[in-house]
């Protein structure tokens, strides 16, 4: 009957012969011969584009010269097939490898040498991947040069400039790829102590410490509020001291940075005094009028120095018995919570070091150096300039007073 005959199976097209030591021609072992202390083969399959590892490497070593217990193996077919390598690679690596021993008795013996394969391998490796961006574009390096070196930017507020006004060159490159340009040493001399922290990291935030001034706790920071706090409205400020070095003179500078804009005003006050604070936000009010100061002054954060101690005479208007802002003091010990202004009293510390005495820089210098930040472009404001960001924040039809304008 036609269901009654069986059919045998098809056979598949060309089997897979396994690779074992019998289809390799290797010596067999029984299974009660010793293997003399040797390591068995165990036969891998083939990788395809892979790149020889130092684990590699050492079993190479191993075979090809029989050392450390391994069956030595000179075939590159064999040893190809052990190690998942194609043929031509393994002769590759032989060639790679190959270093001149000497024998006790004073002869010499080539011999393939895992270290010596992994450094010539390492080094040749380093120059590969795509050419520079910057090729022979000196019109870019000069320029890059230029406004870290000359003018302090970072590598961002250079790729931000060249997007806001101009490219010197056709040549394109991203933030990263100039930081990395500059690490390697490819920009000339131009190295990362050129930068605006000279490489430099900044410190954790400790723990705020509590007010010791009854006047300070009851006008302490945790009070301030939650818009000044997330940055989202724009007018509140906070406010320092720089002095100069010992035995100076008590010219000081008064600093006062914008939260959300990062805007800066910097003046040079004859001493750190609540008298002098006072009398510089009295110019200032003057300049601007009260109307756009307590517009543009909504709350002022301060630390916990003497001069900053005058409440009622910082908070009232010198025009009026009105507030014209709002009076906050961080923690003891808390320069963090003043994060901000710590960072611009220390790109002002770029033009006027530590110990510098304060009155040798007139107010002139001072406000070149007030300029130069408000006109730098900042990471946080999207490559926008801060004073780009204030006008932003008035909208159209206000504008900044010329007192606050930045001079190119």
């Amino acid at each position: 009957a036609r269901g009654k005959i069986k059919c045998t199976g098809k056979k598949q097209g060309n089997e897979k012969v396994p690779r074992t030591s019998a289809t390799l021609g290797l010596p067999q072992l029984n299974g009660s011969e010793d293997t003399m202390g040797r390591t068995k083969l165990i036969i891998e399959n083939r990788g395809r584009h892979t790149h020889f590892t130092w684990e590699q490497r050492l079993q190479l070593q191993y075979h090809h010269n029989g050392t450390n217990g391994y069956q030595k193996i000179r075939s590159p077919l064999v040893l190809g097939t052990l190690l998942g390598k194609h043929e031509s690679t393994i002769r590759r690596e032989l060639n790679r490898g190959m270093v001149e021993h000497l024998r006790s008795d004073l002869s010499t013996v080539w011999e393939y040498n895992a270290e010596h394969a992994q450094l010539d391998a390492k080094l040749k490796g380093g120059a590969k991947g795509p050419n520079l961006k910057l090729g022979h574009d000196w019109a870019l390096v000069e320029e890059v040069t230029r406004l870290i070196r000359d003018k302090g930017y970072s590598p961002y507020a250079v790729i931000a400039e060249f997007n806001n006004t101009h490219w010197p060159s056709g040549t394109r490159i991203c933030e990263k790829t100039l930081y990395n340009y500059i690490q390697e040493g490819y920009l000339g001399d131009l190295a990362e102590k050129d930068l605006l922290l000279g490489g430099k990291r900044r410190k954790a935030k400790g723990e705020p410490k509590r007010h010791s001034r009854a006047a300070a706790a009851a006008k302490s920071i945790s009070k301030r509020p939650q818009e000044a706090e997330d940055r989202s409205e724009f007018g509140h400020w906070e406010a320092d001291t720089v002095v100069g070095g010992t035995g100076s003179s008590p010219t000081c500078l008064l600093t006062l940075t914008e939260r959300k804009t990062r805007f800066e005003i910097t003046r040079r006050i004859d001493s750190r005094t609540t008298r002098a604070v006072k009398e510089e936000l009295d110019v200032i009010e003057r300049q601007i009028g009260p109307t756009f100061f307590r517009l543009l002054f909504r709350t002022v954060t301060g630390d916990n120095g003497g001069e900053f101690a005058d409440i009622a005479g910082l908070e009232q208007s010198v025009r009026s018995l009105k507030q014209r802002l709002v009076l906050y003091f961080a923690h003891p010990y808390s320069s963090f919570e003043r994060g901000t202004n710590e960072n611009h009293n220390g790109i002002i510390r770029r033009f006027i070091p530590k110990g510098s005495d304060i009155a040798d820089y007139s107010k002139r210098k001072v406000r070149t150096i007030q300029d130069w930040m408000n006109a730098y472009p900042r990471k946080i404001l999207q490559g926008k300039t801060p004073s780009m960001a204030l006008q932003a924040e008035l909208g159209p039809e206000l504008r900044l007073p010329k007192i606050l304008e930045v001079k190119r």
